[in-house]
């Protein structure tokens, strides 16, 4: 077996790995109230039935690569948990043979493959990889942008390596709009033939906003809503007030070092330990994953005061970066290392998963429901979990959904944001006169409806109980009855 064919078994064990800690980690669409991620779920379900993203509350919809793929996915495989998880889990792992492909060309084959293992497995990619967010794709997409830089700038490099480049960060644009934050990166990584390379880079770059300002023409008469959908609907704020050190990275990657429930478990005295090493060693390969994570972090803990919160999720654009300069300090004898010290983490964060123990019920107990509800004659439907019922109305739609505009709770005041947690009006039980009641396990979430309460009292009222409904399907610990109409 030549060396090649035995680097490409490793790697494709090494995404293997990856792909079943992915697994491990998914909980399902949690569909938390007012959440981003319940809303692109709606928005990729009308797109799957041909309604074009229009309006403020749905200018998200110009984020093309990242909401129309799973359209497709939806048309062709139907709408679930599992198909909203195909497309994030696809670029989590892509991210993986990223990692290795730049640890290869800024070092060797063994750093390319730990830095790869290191992505497979820490924490916060195994978490977040199946969740549709940009969170999944953008570093993914970033890291193929630098290593076609890097690649780009080799003496003898085609063309078509800038081009990739451009093409690459143009994609990651269309998925978040601070993609761009890190295209000095990507030019640094191909600085020595930025002359020949500068025209198509920016060729490549232009590609994704031209196809979105066509499909955007067509669609809605609005060409220029990729362009500006973003500024036009933000939210800004005063950086100087936004500030503190509670609510700062710093804080969360420092409390979080030895927290096993943490995404972030380990990963700031592993990281301190590798720059120290790296530092002391004077390791030039060190130079573009550093400065990478540099100005990324400087990002994530300054730029975004003007206009964004802070959740963790945000931190995947650090870990590509990071698993290389940890690559890079472990080289040679201790190797094994950061892979071991990955694996464990993601162990013991995987473990303590707050929904873990809800997939049986919130994901392959609803799937099976979802599934026995389309060969019944169409019919509204109704049940006690929040959940489930967000889940039913989204996946089922075949109607245009309606998007709400939603406000920040980070923007507001304490008491607004409480307001936001209400949903208003609540579904009406009686609604599913005429259609289905669902019963079966019941698990309250943190992002439920603060008044939710109020529909369950409401819901104990109005439906009858299950011996006056006739049962259409028993599916073990869930049953579908129907409640037929007066």
């Amino acid at each position: 077996m030549s060396g090649r064919v035995k680097v490409g078994v490793v790697l494709a064990g090494i995404v293997a790995v990856g792909l079943i800690a992915r697994i491990a980690g998914f909980v399902g669409a949690s569909f938390a109230w007012g959440s981003d991620e319940s809303r692109f779920i709606a928005l990729v379900q009308n797109m799957s039935n041909g309604f074009f993203p229009t309006g403020p509350s749905e200018w998200f919809g110009t984020r093309l690569f990242m909401l129309a793929p799973p359209a497709g996915i939806f048309r062709l495989a139907g709408s679930g948990d599992y198909q909203v998880a195909v497309w994030p889990t696809i670029w989590s792992l892509v991210g993986i043979v990223a990692a290795y492909l730049l640890g290869r060309d800024l070092a060797s084959n063994r750093v390319g493959l730990t830095a790869a293992a290191v992505v497979a497995l820490t924490p916060i990619e195994t978490r977040l990889g199946t969740v549709l967010r940009p969170d999944a794709i953008v570093p993914a997409l970033i890291a193929l942008a630098v290593w076609c830089g890097v690649r780009a700038g080799r003496p003898d490099a085609s063309r078509w390596w800038a081009f990739g480049a451009g093409l690459s960060l143009g994609a990651g644009w269309s998925v978040r709009e601070n993609a761009l934050i890190l295209a000095p990166i990507v030019l640094v990584a191909g600085w020595a033939g930025l002359r020949r390379g500068i025209l198509p880079a920016i060729g490549g770059l232009a590609v994704m906003p031209a196809v979105a300002a066509v499909v955007f023409a067509i669609g809605s008469g609005t060409p220029l809503s990729p362009l500006v959908g973003a500024g036009t609907e933000g939210v800004f704020r005063n950086p100087l007030q936004a500030w503190s050190w509670d609510d700062s990275y710093t804080s969360m990657v420092i409390d979080g070092a030895f927290d096993r429930k943490s995404l972030v478990f380990l990963a700031g005295p592993v990281l301190l330990v590798a720059v120290v090493l790296l530092v002391a060693r004077r390791d030039r390969r060190a130079f573009i994953p550093g400065l990478w994570f540099g100005l990324a972090a400087v990002y994530l803990e300054f730029g975004t005061l003007i206009n964004l919160a802070k959740p963790n999720r945000y931190l995947t654009l650090l870990t590509i970066p990071a698993a290389l300069l940890i690559a890079l300090a472990v080289d040679g004898r201790l190797t094994w290392i950061a892979p071991a010290v990955a694996a464990v983490a993601a162990i013991w964060v995987l473990w303590t998963v707050p929904a873990r123990d809800l997939r049986g019920d919130d994901v392959a107990l609803f799937a099976r429901v979802s599934d026995r509800l389309s060969t019944l004659p169409e019919g509204p439907v109704i049940t006690e979990s929040y959940t489930w019922l967000a889940k039913l109305d989204t996946y089922r739609a075949r109607h245009r959904l309606t998007i709400p505009k939603v406000e920040d709770p980070e923007f507001v005041s304490p008491e607004r944001a409480r307001e936001l947690r209400m949903m208003d009006p609540l579904p009406d039980p009686a609604r599913a006169r005429g259609g289905y009641v669902i019963t079966g396990p019941v698990h309250p979430r943190t992002g439920w409806p603060r008044n939710w309460n109020v529909f369950l009292d409401h819901y104990r009222r109005v439906v009858p109980p299950t011996s006056r409904l006739t049962l259409a399907a028993d599916l073990g610990r869930a049953r579908i009855w129907r409640w037929e109409a007066p």
